[in-house]
């Protein structure tokens, strides 16, 4: 019965400092009282004569009359009159006594002065190092060494063995209640060493049940548990006494404590009753003191003790598995409730409380939240898990409810309902069986269907009727749309589009009841247009959910145009958030989707399912915007005409793939025409952008010229004629000179080049300026060259480096009549680029006369070389004198005599 004996030592030990605490709190409870009455009174006589303001000054002088002398009547104050004439003077025989008060020469002060501004307390100085480490940390470092002092005895007597280990503990409970007692008495005299003796106190208790239940052995761990809760909650009771650092103490040797007393197998319901009374004690203290800061530790022990419990049920299912489940998720589902209770007054306040105060609580909510999920997924087939998170969704939306300001958190419930369902389906070895099948519909059915009944029933009269109806509709939408794509491969029977026309029957029937009570509920209207676009959700979905998958998202378009519409006709502006995801996803699905290219393309060129998807969807985008841009001009309407761009660029694009590859989008390579058809299809794209820039000044129609224009000039210069002309890969053009493919690949473009020019100049555009003059002669100069070797080597097999005789020759006739040409058109329309440019080919052909022509040509060729080139050059220096430097070359002309003066008139004698 030793350790009977011992249990009531210890035990009294624990119970009675409560005990003690408790009755102190309550004494000094009624001063605290006492002290929080005066100062409401204080406050009021403040407020008073706030609003009471300044008496009127009185400048008067004192009557004093003999009788009020002699204290019959007090002295009556009048107003100063008016200056008069002096009476006469008074009888001599008679003189009156001088006034007992006299004549007030100043304003008397008002009896009730405003209330000045308090003056601004004096900053407390910042302690030195020497009152730091006096006053402060002298006085904590003593704690701790008087605690390390009690171990060291313990320590000192089991190596000498003097004590035995019922007296070790009983010793050591016995120093720490003393250490308790002494900080109790400090309290009066000096707090920081009552706190720091208090806490030692408490260490030393905590060792000693530690040691008499884990080391020795001596209580039995149920009774070591019980003795634990008490002495956290004694400590927790001394904390409201003596401090933040009690309770520090006193929760961490809480949720220590399971892990130094508890079993092999421990029991789930005791464990986590014993971790969720410690947490509820603490915060109790936190709502109470203030101690804001503690509550995060409150959410850490009680997160990680959760992580631990799931991680041994991972390790060991058929020891920690059997009933956890319930019990943990009723934990989770308490510890979140404590966190909104216990900041209750703070978040309901007027005005904005403290954000660390709010930021708990959403940290809280998320953290317990996401644990829940971990929970259901580790054992999707128990229903238990299922409850704890229904539970959850509950509270959460009863919070958001009632408290405006977390309003947000409403769309969490549902949202971590898709996570714990799509981790169940997803996150599995197996194929699913028709045990797991029939278990996930009913249960996806219900969670989603649950969350939006409940918020439809909540969004009457809230502060925010139309975010309420869009939990709602996201609720129904996203766990349909997530049965739908979990389920048709194992329920190909399934009428999906006839569930989801029957989704949107209840959707209608809430518009409707709204559209009547839209003069009498505020926000009514928004949550109206919000339900109007769930109609047309599940309405849009019915239709290719039945067809092919490329139609599913013209079906997302098509809605984005419907509920810009409806925000539009209705005039509601949070509609315009609802086409954000539609527009990523439509943009994602036709522009990001690499398995788009393996969608059969059909029998019949350009009429395929790439242009009635991508058009239909341009359409749908052309008229969303103008819907969005008739309410306001926004990031989202131009986004909406960016994509409508974009999904044009693509659709031209895919369509010239879709004819030169027959086969399929995702063939390997492309050809020699398929890349010139390209350039040609871009650059015509990049003229139209900027031809309606030109018009209309938008700023998306501007960027898709530059963007497309560039890339049309990249895939022109360096793939086309750079890296993969058709001397390179020997493309077979065709036999006939000029008109051949060289004529699709490079002169039709050239040309294109040529007129981007002069409509990017007229524009004012001065970088395209130089970007399409160098297309245009880069490629121009490309397709005389490859038009000479054409003409002796068709198919381009041969080597170019050989060429010699007339061909050879001909390089420089072709180069020089191009040059000349090009000077030519730039003296005729006054252009000094193209001046420029021509003499740079003149330039070039010279060095090749000299330098190849010279030692490559023999007899009359290499005379016609020269002869040609001379000629051109001498006829070259007299167009320019001629017609460009002729005014700087015309002689200047004397100028013209002045004219004869007058004779002189004849005088007359």
């Amino acid at each position: 019965m030793e350790w009977v004996l011992l249990g009531l030592i210890v035990g009294a030990v624990a119970l009675g400092t409560p005990v003690l605490a408790l009755i102190a709190f309550l004494r000094s409870g009624e001063t605290r009282q006492s002290i929080d009455a005066l100062q409401g009174q204080i406050r009021d006589l403040r407020a008073e004569l706030v609003r009471r303001g300044p008496a009127p000054a009185v400048e008067a002088q004192a009557d004093v009359s003999p009788a009020s002398s002699q204290g019959d009547a007090p002295a009556v104050i009048e107003p100063a009159a008016a200056p008069i004439s002096p009476p006469p003077p008074p009888s001599p025989t008679w003189q009156p006594a001088p006034p007992l008060l006299e004549p007030a020469t100043a304003p008397l002060p008002p009896l009730l002065a405003p209330a000045a501004a308090a003056p601004a307390a004096p900053r407390a100085p910042t302690p030195s190092l020497e009152q730091w480490l006096g006053a402060r940390a002298f006085v904590w470092v003593g704690g701790i060494v008087l605690a390390l002092a009690a171990i060291f005895l313990v320590r000192y007597s089991i190596d000498q063995g003097y004590l035995s280990p019922t007296v070790r503990v009983i010793m050591a409970a016995l120093f720490g209640a003393g250490l308790i007692v002494g900080g109790d008495r400090m309290r009066g005299r000096d707090d920081r060493v009552a706190q720091a003796l208090t806490a030692a106190g408490a260490a030393a208790l905590y060792g000693a049940l530690f040691s008499a239940v884990a080391l020795y052995g001596l209580i039995p761990r149920f009774m070591g548990g019980v003795l634990a809760l008490a002495l956290t909650a004694g400590c927790i009771a001394l904390s409201l006494r003596h401090g933040i650092f009690v309770a520090v103490l006193a929760f961490v040797g809480g949720f220590v404590s399971p892990l130094v007393i508890g079993g092999e197998t421990p029991n789930i319901l005791a464990l986590f009753g014993y971790l969720f009374a410690t947490a509820a004690g603490t915060l109790a203290v936190i709502r109470h003191r203030g101690w804001w800061v503690l509550g995060w530790g409150v959410l850490a022990g009680t997160s990680l003790w959760s992580l631990f419990w799931m991680v041994l049920r991972v390790l060991d299912g058929v020891r920690y598995g059997a009933d956890g489940q319930l019990w943990v998720g009723l934990f989770l589902v308490g510890v979140a409730a404590l966190f909104v209770w216990a900041t209750w007054r703070r978040v309901r306040e007027q005005g904005q409380p403290a954000n660390h105060v709010v930021l708990q609580v959403w940290a809280a909510t998320l953290i317990t939240g996401g644990l829940l999920v971990g929970i259901v997924i580790g054992d999707p087939m128990h229903v238990a898990g299922w409850l704890c998170l229904g539970l959850y969704g509950a509270g959460i939306y009863a919070l958001a409810r009632y408290v405006p300001r977390f309003q947000y958190l409403a769309a969490l419930p549902p949202l971590l309902s898709l996570a714990a369902l799509a981790a169940w389906w997803f996150v599995r070895v197996f194929p699913p069986g028709a045990e797991m099948i029939d278990a996930f519909g009913p249960t996806l059915l219900i969670m989603g269907g649950g969350f939006a009944i409940a918020a439809y029933a909540l969004l009457w009269n809230a502060a925010r009727p139309g975010f309420w109806a869009g939990v709602a509709v996201g609720a129904t939408l996203l766990h349909f749309l997530l049965g739908w794509y979990t389920l048709r491969g194992t329920l190909p029977g399934m009428p999906w589009s006839l569930i989801s026309l029957g989704l949107a029957l209840p959707f209608l029937a809430a518009a409707d009841r709204l559209q009547r009570w839209r003069g009498t509920m505020p926000g009514a209207t928004e949550a109206l247009g919000v339900m109007a676009a769930g109609v047309t959700f599940f309405v849009a979905a019915a239709i290719p959910l039945e067809l092919r998958r490329e139609w599913i998202t013209v079906a997302y378009a098509f809605e984005l145009t419907a509920i810009a519409w409806i925000g539009w006709k209705l005039d509601i502006l949070s509609l315009r958030w609802l086409c954000w995801p539609l527009l990523g996803t439509v943009m994602t699905r036709f522009v990001l989707n690499p398995y788009l290219l393996d969608y059969p393309l059909g029998g019949i060129p350009f009429l395929n399912w790439i242009l009635w998807a991508y058009g239909l969807t341009i359409l749908a985008f052309w008229l969303g915007g103008r819907f969005l841009s008739a309410v306001r001009q926004d990031p989202l309407s131009e986004m909406v005409k960016a994509s409508t761009v974009l999904l044009g660029f693509v659709l031209l694009t895919l369509e010239v793939r879709s004819v030169f590859q027959p086969a399929g989008l995702s063939a390997p390579g492309t050809t020699f025409y398929e890349r010139a058809t390209l350039v040609l299809a871009w650059g015509g794209f990049a003229l139209v952008a900027l031809y309606v820039a030109g018009n209309s000044g938008s700023k998306v129609a501007l960027m898709t010229w530059r963007i497309v224009g560039l890339l049309s000039a990249f895939l022109a210069v360096v793939v086309q004629t750079i890296a993969m002309n058709p001397i390179a890969e020997g493309v077979r053009v065709g036999t006939t000179p000029i008109f051949n493919g060289l004529l699709l690949g490079y002169l039709l473009p050239a040309m294109l080049a040529a007129l981007a020019l002069r409509m990017a100049r007229q524009a004012g555009e001065s970088r395209a300026v130089v970007v399409a003059a160098l297309t245009a002669m880069i490629l121009a100069f490309a397709w005389v060259t490859l038009e000479v070797r054409h003409v002796f080597d068709p198919s381009f097999a041969g080597d170019p480096l050989g060429a010699e005789g007339v061909e050879l020759y001909s390089y420089s006739a072709a180069w020089l009549v191009f040059g000349l040409g090009l000077l030519a058109i730039g003296m005729w329309r006054h252009v000094p680029a193209l001046r420029h440019a021509g003499m740079i080919m003149v330039l070039l052909v010279v060095a090749k006369v000299f330098l190849i022509d010279m030692s490559g040509l023999q007899g009359l060729l290499r005379v016609l070389s020269f002869l040609g080139l001379g000629a051109a050059l001498v006829g070259l220096g007299y167009a320019y004198r001629r017609f460009v430097f002729a005014a700087d070359e015309r002689p200047e002309l004397a100028p013209p005599p002045p004219p004869p003066s007058p004779p002189p008139s004849p005088t007359t004698p």
